[in-house]
């Protein structure tokens, strides 16, 4: 009996000790976690100096930066370590450090947009405006927090849109992981863009985190702008981390990367020619270099002379209203379905959303399901009566939470049960 009494006294002691240890274990990581234990830097070129030395010149006219704010971006950029910054901390040093390797006085229009808790037509958030270090960092530091899915498609096509008015060439720089980026495919944007400005435009990806599905992506959308390239953010910056957990030893390219995208060698000076180089069509392109003379006059030409495709957007509206508690679409909506069926046939390039809504009659739990059988519905209608692919077409519910009318009446209940689509894209004339 007493032999029994001490074995049991012993596997107490032994249980009690490894908790104890588990718990310091668990203190520390949680003590490591609640501050700060990690340092980006990445080191800057003199860019002012290589363009005031005539070797170098400017190579765009405008950048525009594309940046994920949503859900995946909350991830910390490696499990490997205890301590690293989330996905969204590094995507904010990084884009501070490029805003500090730019002149102070650098002459090119510049804008960020943003996407993911914010929408991407409402994703603006600096800029198409003259650059400044201050206008750049505050549109950086209006994110703050991350959510929702991955529209990088529609922020790539809008990103289109916000450089129209743009003259000259420009750079896109995306800061993404390339995860979750259904339905609409963000490469097939990006070969859009390519297609509507040519070499006026360039599409740099720059990575953030190491999934292969990601990193495929963003190589993908680089590769369909034709003039950029991909890189992982690990070659930007190198990150010191605590003592207590590790050191990351990177590559710090930040200079080499900036220099690549916004400089260029100038050309070789040659001595004047005694001939003076005329522009017989006024197009604003010299003789020597016009490839395409006699252009009417007023006609939008680019570097060598040529007419260039001016962009347009065009974009069509669905309302489609539902009885009470009815998921079925009735004949009398039909003619306006078809109308957005022969749109998308027209532009097969082109996806949609189809929202969904009820009023308020009912649990919040059932409206939410009806919304999205009532989306699906008008979906099901389209893809099975015009022979629209499915995939061009995602739904989603929204139950009661979107009132366009009083649910205190029965007109505006009925307003309220209804299927909303605006279906937009870009065009050439």
């Amino acid at each position: 009996m007493r032999e029994k009494e001490k074995n049991m006294r012993l596997k107490n002691f032994v249980t009690g000790l490894l908790v104890l240890l588990l718990g310091l274990v668990l203190t520390g990581c949680a003590g490591l976690s609640a501050k700060k234990t990690f340092d980006i830097t990445s080191t800057p070129k003199d860019i002012s100096a290589m363009l005031k030395s005539g070797e170098y010149q400017k190579k765009v006219d405008n950048f525009l930066i594309i940046r994920d704010a949503s859900s995946s971006m909350a991830d910390k950029v490696s499990r490997a370590f205890c301590a690293e910054p989330t996905k969204l901390e590094l995507s904010t040093e990084l884009i501070k450090g490029l805003n500090n390797s730019l002149p102070d006085d650098f002459d090119v229009n510049a804008g960020m947009r943003v996407f993911g808790p914010v929408y991407a037509e409402k994703g603006l958030v600096y800029g198409m405006t003259k650059y400044t270090k201050a206008g750049l960092e505050d549109g950086l530091l209006s994110v703050s927090g991350t959510g929702g899915v991955t529209p990088l498609a529609n922020a790539i096509t809008h990103a289109t849109t916000d450089l129209y008015d743009m003259p000259g060439n420009a750079a896109v720089i995306i800061f993404s992981d390339g995860l979750n980026t259904d339905p609409a495919d963000p490469v097939a944007a990006a070969a859009l863009m390519e297609e509507m400005y040519g070499d006026n435009v360039c599409i740099y990806t720059v990575l953030l985190g190491d999934d292969p599905k990601g990193k495929m992506t963003m190589e993908q959308i680089a590769e369909a702008g034709k003039c950029g390239f991909a890189i992982n953010a690990n070659s930007l910056h190198t990150r010191t981390l605590d003592d207590a957990c590790s050191t990351v030893e990177l590559t710090d390219g930040m200079g080499d990367f900036v220099t690549s995208v916004f400089v260029e060698k100038a050309p070789k000076k040659e001595p004047p020619k005694k001939i003076v180089d005329l522009d017989s069509d006024g197009d604003g392109v010299p003789d020597s270099l016009d490839k395409c003379p006699n252009t009417p006059p007023g006609m939008k030409v680019d570097r060598v002379g040529c007419p260039v495709a001016i962009p347009e957007k065009v974009s069509i509206t669905l309302l489609v209203e539902f009885d009470f508690d009815k998921a079925v679409v009735k004949p009398q909506y039909h003619s306006d379905i078809e109308k957005v069926a022969n749109f998308l046939q027209a532009y097969p390039k082109t996806t949609g959303v189809l929202e969904g809504h009820t009023d308020s009659i009912g649990s919040e739990e059932y409206n939410m399901k009806l919304s999205e059988r009532r989306a699906e519905s008008v979906k099901k209608y389209i893809v099975e009566k015009f022979n629209i692919e499915a995939s061009r077409l995602s739904t989603v519910g929204h139950g009661e939470s979107k009132p366009v009318a009083s649910n205190d009446t029965d007109a505006g209940r009925e307003k309220n049960r209804r299927v909303l689509a605006n279906i937009v894209t870009i065009t050439l004339k």
